[in-house]
């Protein structure tokens, strides 16, 4: 995703939940809400009302750019204050963006099953996360499925919901910053199985793992094959001998100073 380039929003108070001391000026929240939706916070309406939606879509944006895994219990509070960390990243040239997650394709390296399972909306996360699987693709099909042509691709499971938050599928998952993988089969299908089953394609599993290991957001890979968690690719966690599980923090603030129009 090309940066959206920086965003000046001045403003004249606090924004946000009024309980917490937000002052909540019409220009101000206006500006604040317009700026969300060019995010991709589109379920907003571009008004001066703080309505509970808006609220939550701060404490969404606060803890995706805190690099939390959840939004309730990690300290946001819904508040934007002047010059705060909240209100710089809202102007970063770098802002994380919510959105659908890519589709993908042979050629690409991956395919997201999410995607193509009408039945389920775990589909959304931060663009950061997009790069992350697009590349992570690329460096796959670069480094192996151009040899092992018949493997399976790098397959996309559960991320987000639309609107982020809570999932009762997960514990975490709920700020875009998480994304799980199918495992892989010999017969190059995905999903089903575990490290323990026969048709488990440990060598294509490796290369995924190494292909993802090596983008510079990741931060950790959970999946239980005690061979590739003796040689350092993922780590051992509770539920997770059927899917490979995915983690990015957020990037550096990129944030450059620069005098608005008048």
């Amino acid at each position: 995703m090309a940066p959206l380039g920086n965003y000046i929003i001045p403003l004249q108070g606090s924004v946000g939940d009024l309980a917490r001391g937000a002052i909540n000026t019409a220009a101000d929240v206006i500006r604040v809400k317009r700026r969300l939706i060019e995010l991709g916070f589109d379920w907003l309406s571009e008004n001066y009302i703080v309505e509970p939606g808006a609220i939550s879509a701060i404490r969404l944006f606060q803890a995706i750019i805190n690099g939390h895994q959840r939004v309730v219990g990690t300290g946001v509070d819904g508040v934007i204050d002047i010059d705060g960390i909240t209100h710089r990243w809202l102007q970063a040239q770098n802002a994380p963006r919510w959105q659908l997650l890519p589709t993908g394709s042979a050629t690409a390296g991956f395919i997201n099953g999410e995607r193509l399972d009408k039945s389920d909306k775990h589909d959304y996360g931060t663009d950061w996360l997009a790069d992350t699987i697009v590349a992570a693709g690329s460096l796959y099909l670069e480094s192996f499925l151009s040899i092992q042509k018949l493997a399976a691709l790098l397959t996309i499971n559960d991320a987000s919901f639309p609107q982020g938050g809570d999932t009762p599928d997960h514990q975490g998952h709920e700020t875009g910053l998480a994304c799980d993988l199918r495992l892989p089969h010999h017969n190059g299908n995905t999903g089903g199985i575990s490290y323990r089953s026969r048709s488990y394609d440990q060598q294509a599993t490796r290369a995924m793992l190494i292909a993802i290991a090596c983008q510079p957001l990741v931060s950790r890979i959970l999946f239980n094959d005690p061979i590739l968690v003796a040689k350092g690719w993922c780590r051992q966690a509770r539920g997770h001998n059927n899917h490979i599980h995915v983690e990015i923090m957020p990037p550096d603030l990129e944030f450059t100073e620069v005098i608005p129009d008048s």
